[in-house]
């Protein structure tokens, strides 16, 4: 069966039962691992450290992601043709790579260096393979920004995953940007992924009974980076100079991930913290500091995703990734406001914690 003829020929019939079967097969497991107490070792091994919520909850979101995402390679090399046997199996590696570090860094963890070496290798695989960047003429400006994109990602949405239901729904919704965009076998692998994440969103949301664990969110980042690289950063017609459209779309896609990280790691700085010591002042709570609740903090930072992720999807969609001089100015203006808002908000929400924190114990 040519499945890449069916995808492009639109008949839907094909991705839509397949979405369906992987959605069943995730909510089975996913039902069946909370059942079965020999599975309760599957919890992050940091369980004490500083964090908003309790970190026994079993990790069973990323093994399941994993089970999927390995299914759907197994039915690209069987089911479809014109393949490009070089970049899925890269792919395919990376996700190994992701899977695996993750998982022995939830059981043992290990060092930020443990996890950046495998994240580097990961990109230094995207770049042998030639799934890098090709945003500008340069390859080795080229070559950089793939690893910064690559390892930021990766971290990015790690560091996200500090509540219940935020990182699998805003990595849902960027996903369903990037399997619109997408075709062939990659269009497969996206369904995959957003059936997983939509059977875990049901224990995931709040009050939640699993979380996805490193193993999860480094999964996760390996597979929207290459994904974003394949059809947001490269999605110009041209490479002649720097393509700064694409900068634009990738920034307002995953607006909230690279706000998150940057505010979160700028700010634990100036306080004199580690930007990779983790604590209770992501994005996400201080909203709730702020008085909204969990639900309404994630559903608003999601429906951010949503405006940021739309707005990306439909230029290169549609616009064939061109934008004029005003478009591009508007587009940039709303990502910086965002930015900006959420940077100071933190900051301030975070200066007032410290000073109740002074005065309480004085």
């Amino acid at each position: 069966m040519n499945t890449d003829t069916i995808i492009t020929t639109s008949n839907y019939l094909t991705l839509i039962v397949f979405f369906l079967v992987f959605f069943g097969i995730s909510a089975v497991s996913y039902f069946s691992l909370l059942k079965r107490e020999e599975f309760n070792f599957m919890k992050k091994k940091n369980a004490t450290g500083e964090r908003f919520s309790s970190q026994s909850k079993p990790i069973y979101g990323g093994t399941v992601f994993f089970g999927c995402i390995i299914l759907a390679f197994v039915y690209i090399f069987l089911f479809c043709s014109n393949v490009d046997t070089m970049s899925t199996t890269t792919l395919l590696i990376c996700c190994v790579l992701a899977f695996g570090m993750g998982f022995v860094d939830d059981l043992n963890n290990f060092s930020p260096i443990f996890k950046l070496v495998f994240q580097i290798l990961c990109a230094l695989l995207f770049i042998f393979s030639n799934d890098h960047i090709a945003t500008s003429d340069n390859i080795f400006l080229n070559s950089l920004l793939t690893i910064v994109w690559v390892v930021g990602i990766m971290n990015s949405i790690n560091m996200l995953d500090n509540m219940d239901g935020i990182t699998s729904s805003v990595s849902l919704i960027i996903g369903l940007a990037l399997t619109s965009l997408s075709h062939n076998s990659d269009t497969f692998i996206l369904l995959a992924l957003l059936a997983s994440l939509s059977a875990f969103l049901i224990w995931n949301w709040n009050p939640a009974k699993m979380y996805m664990g490193d193993n999860g969110s480094q999964l996760l980042g390996v597979l929207l980076s290459y994904f974003s690289i394949k059809y947001v950063w490269n999605s110009g017609n041209t490479i002649i100079g720097v393509n700064y459209e694409q900068i634009i779309f990738i920034s307002l896609m995953f607006l909230i991930p690279m706000t998150d990280t940057i505010t979160v790691a700028i700010n634990r700085f100036i306080g004199g913290r580690s930007p990779f010591v983790g604590d209770k002042y992501h994005t996400t709570h201080c909203l709730v500091y702020k008085g909204f609740s969990i639900s309404k903090a994630v559903l608003l930072l999601d429906i951010i995703t949503l405006i940021g992720s739309g707005l990306a999807w439909y230029f290169i969609k549609y616009a064939n990734s061109t934008i004029t001089i005003t478009e591009a100015a508007i587009l940039a203006s709303f990502a910086t406001f965002i930015f900006l808002w959420f940077y100071f908000f933190n900051l301030r929400v975070r200066k007032e914690h410290n000073l109740l924190y002074k005065k309480n114990n004085e």
